[in-house]
């Protein structure tokens, strides 16, 4: 009895350390909901040029991610029943956090087509893994051109206090995130090094890194797309390392589709690129809009037919 209340205390400790957090956020943060009042109004001049151009990208970027995880199966079963999968993952992962609901489709996926448990969850993962790995690789590769520019920037429009207070709060909440899930993140490393060794041959490692690079480049683009729709604009290296940082938040954030952890990332990413506060909220809600929330119709639908057919097994 007395190692179950132990084992307890760092599980509430962390929960109470989150809390705080979370209201202290919440005291600086709601002076500044003012500077919301004109997002609609930004919104309503929207283009719908460029709405329509992000929705397009928005649907090649799940036909990018359709063939990464193809390339992962080592080319297992039939492209469109993947498709299907990854409308209906991004379905299913509006309700769980870091994409188990995908996963555990596309494991069921290659169970149906005589892979045991170990290989299809390996099979499954691998994109997850490849896209870290690219995405850290790319942040690599752009960082000594971004890094002294950015931090230029975010000196020269003395960002306020309130957002400072933010960001060391995400902080914050990330380690302790981290802490709380370092047995998953444990597990997560073996399963990468397992994916890495299944890979055969140098065709299937040339398509998952050009499929994970399609990936990036098509979110990038929607990300620019919809900057553009509200008629503003940023270097498309920034726009990018943006990207790159919400993407690699959302891997880690407890929550569906990283709701929240993303949404703060690129509000404070935009302010620092000049972007006033409106601004920024009307592209994040558009970006959001285009990746999250829209697909959920086709989503759903996908859903539908995959338990319809069984595609996934019964």
């Amino acid at each position: 009895m007395k190692e179950k209340i132990l084992s307890k205390r760092p599980v509430t400790f962390t929960r109470a350390i989150l809390l705080v957090a979370v209201l202290v956020g919440i005291y600086y943060f709601l002076p500044q909901l003012k500077a919301f009042s004109h997002t609609f109004a930004v919104l309503e001049h929207s283009s719908w040029l460029w709405l329509f151009v992000g929705l397009v990208v928005a649907a090649l970027s799940f036909l990018a991610a359709a063939f990464t995880q193809y390339a992962a199966g080592n080319y297992t079963g039939k492209l469109s029943d993947i498709v299907l999968l990854q409308f209906a993952g991004s379905f299913v992962n509006h309700f769980l956090p870091f994409n188990i609901g995908g996963v555990n489709l596309t494991t069921r996926y290659y169970n149906k087509h005589g892979k045991s448990h170990a290989q299809a969850m390996v099979m499954s993962t691998i994109p997850v893994v490849f896209g870290i790995i690219t995405t850290v690789l790319m942040v690599a590769i752009i960082s000594p051109i971004t890094l002294v520019d950015y931090f230029n920037q975010v000196h020269s429009i003395h960002l306020s206090g309130w957002l400072l207070v933010l960001t060391i709060i995400a902080l914050i909440i990330l380690v302790i995130v981290g802490f709380i899930y370092r047995g998953k993140v444990r597990i997560f490393i073996l399963e990468a090094l397992e994916g890495l060794k299944s890979i055969h041959g140098l065709k299937q490692l040339t398509s998952l890194l050009i499929g994970s690079l399609a990936i990036t480049l098509t979110s990038t683009v929607i990300l620019f797309a919809s900057m553009k729709a509200i008629h503003t604009t940023a270097p498309l290296v920034a726009i990018f390392a943006l990207y790159v940082t919400s993407s690699l938040i959302s891997n880690i954030a407890p929550t569906p589709g990283g709701i929240g952890a993303i949404e703060a990332v690129l509000v404070i990413g935009l302010v620092a690129m000049n972007l006033s506060l409106s601004q920024a909220a009307a592209i994040t809600i558009t970006y959001r809009f285009l990746t999250f929330w829209l697909p959920i119709l086709p989503g759903g639908l996908a859903l539908h037919r995959v338990n319809k057919y069984k595609i996934a097994g019964a």
